[in-house]
């Protein structure tokens, strides 16, 4: 029985990782915020139906597109214990981190910045991402968690700092003519 347990969790975790459409497949918005998923159990795909503190629910596979550089954040919540394992276009990107102990917290921010919950992270470049998460470990056989892509927009400079630019170009000029 268990092995045939073990067949059927590898062709479905086969099936959800390569064929498009076969799990819960979502499409999340850059900068929207963080996205709830629910999971069930060791190896289980990310699910959507959660409904979470985020902007939505969805599943695998994630889907987005960057215009900018980004990055990806992964975070569990509620209960302190669940590690994921991330891929990016369908190759092994990251683990997330082990565990510590702390409060509990639905918050995803809380939750990342906490130190306690096994949370991950990677930079992107611009493209197009299909992402899946599938669960490490869980003590509990389901969870919630979270998922979020952040761009960082080209800074703009200040009008006082093209001003001093403007005025040290002017310098070197003057300097350069006297010279001449």
């Amino acid at each position: 029985m268990k092995t045939t347990k073990n067949f059927c969790t590898s062709v479905f975790l086969f099936a959800a990782l390569l064929v498009p459409g076969f799990a819960s497949a979502g499409p999340i918005t850059p900068d929207a915020g963080w996205y709830g998923f629910c999971f069930d159990g060791v190896g289980s795909p990310a699910e959507a139906g959660c409904t979470n503190e985020g902007v939505g629910t969805t599943g695998n596979s994630f889907t987005f597109d960057l215009l900018l550089p980004g990055l990806l954040k992964v975070t569990d919540a509620y209960l302190i214990g669940d590690i994921f394992d991330v891929f990016i276009n369908s190759e092994f990107a990251f683990t997330t981190s082990t565990t510590g102990t702390g409060d509990t917290t639905a918050n995803p921010d809380v939750a990342f910045d906490s130190g306690y919950y096994s949370t991950g992270s990677t930079l992107l470049a611009a493209g197009s991402y299909s992402v899946d998460i599938l669960v490490n470990s869980s003590p509990f056989d389901s969870g919630a968690a979270y998922i979020t892509v952040e761009t960082q927009a080209a800074p703009v400079p200040a009008p006082a700092t093209l001003l001093l630019f403007g005025a040290g170009l002017l310098g070197l000029g003057l300097v350069r003519r006297k010279a001449a």
